[in-house]
């Protein structure tokens, strides 16, 4: 939830808003030798689509085929939110379920491949990196990683309360508006409900409860925080490929903890939320503001942003120059 897990959902709306890359819908497929395709060009994908559908097939932007070990057997969820049959699910695996945890490490595969293209459009020979960017910050990889610092952090009494929570309707529908996919028409709805709000602002009190949920959630300084550490992960998996002197300068170091947000970061923010919960009446977006303000809000929304940075610190490397390698 954006609240809670507005590191990712927030970040989501970013991609449709932000940097030139990020402009357009990101398309993700995985084509018939299980490569994992991403563009942001329509026409690729629907060019893509069209043959699937003829082949009986059928592919979708922002989620493609992604492929899961047949070993795991976690509880699935249907569209309702319900857990499918299967083994008796972890309070840590309900906790990702029923956030939207499991569906938004897409979000975070797809924002360390847009950050992978910016470099590799600098300097062209990282794309020997692809793999390593793949196996490191993939889905899957970016879940395992989650669910186990996640299951480190979570607390057994305060964990019960968080999911008294995440069980209401409320919170489902909440979890449903944060999660939906990426798409054109979703990036044209965005565009054109940021364009009228000159002319159709929000009430006052829509404002301050919007401004409620990011003080609450942290959500400007989180979102800051996870993509930071995302493009550091990036540069982490790719380094070994650059030359040393096109290693930025602080690279070693780890993400900041507090990055610096600009007000144009900081309008952005601000717009996705509001067009994000633009169905939630006043006072549903209350209460998920009162949620998001209790003790157990709070420490849910410290313990999933310390567990996502960690999740991106261990799914790559310590950064290594070529001329280190050699030496080893």
């Amino acid at each position: 939830m954006i609240g809670r897990w507005v590191l990712l959902p927030a970040v989501g709306a970013l991609l449709l808003a932000t940097s030139g890359s990020a402009v357009a819908a990101i398309y993700r497929w995985v084509d018939e030798d299980g490569v994992v395709v991403y563009t942001d060009d329509p026409w690729q994908f629907e060019s893509y689509r069209r043959q699937r559908s003829q082949d009986g097939a059928s592919a979708e932007p922002g989620s493609g085929a992604a492929r899961r070990d047949p070993a795991d057997t976690s509880a699935r969820a249907d569209g309702d939110g319900t857990a499918r049959p299967g083994r008796t699910e972890s309070a840590t695996e309900e906790v990702m379920r029923l956030a939207g945890l499991d569906a938004q490490t897409e979000i975070l595969e797809g924002m360390a491949q847009v950050e992978f293209e910016r470099l590799r459009w600098r300097f062209p020979r990282i794309e020997a990196a692809r793999p390593a960017v793949a196996r490191a910050l993939g889905s899957e990889a970016l879940r395992r990683d989650l669910h186990r610092t996640l299951a480190r952090h979570l607390d057994p009494q305060r964990t019960g309360l968080l999911l008294a929570w995440l069980r209401t309707p409320l919170s489902r529908r909440i979890v449903a508006l944060e999660s939906a996919p990426t798409s054109a028409a979703r990036a044209e709805a965005a565009a054109g409900f940021v364009d009228q709000l000159p002319s159709t602002p929000p009430a006052p009190a829509r404002l301050a409860l919007v401004h409620r949920v990011d003080r609450a959630g942290d959500v400007t300084a989180s979102t800051a925080v996870v993509m930071d550490a995302t493009s550091a992960a990036v540069l982490r998996a790719v380094a070994a490929f650059m030359a040393p002197r096109d290693i930025p300068r602080g690279a070693r170091e780890q993400p900041q903890v507090s990055p610096t947000v600009d007000e144009l970061f900081r309008f952005r923010i601000m717009t996705s939320l509001l067009f994000t919960y633009r169905d939630l009446r006043d006072e549903e977006l209350g209460r998920y503001a009162t949620f998001l303000e209790s003790p157990t809000g709070r420490w849910f929304t410290q313990i999933i942003r310390a567990a996502l940075v960690e999740s991106l610190q261990a799914g790559s490397p310590p950064l290594t120059t070529p001329a280190r390698a050699a030496r080893r």
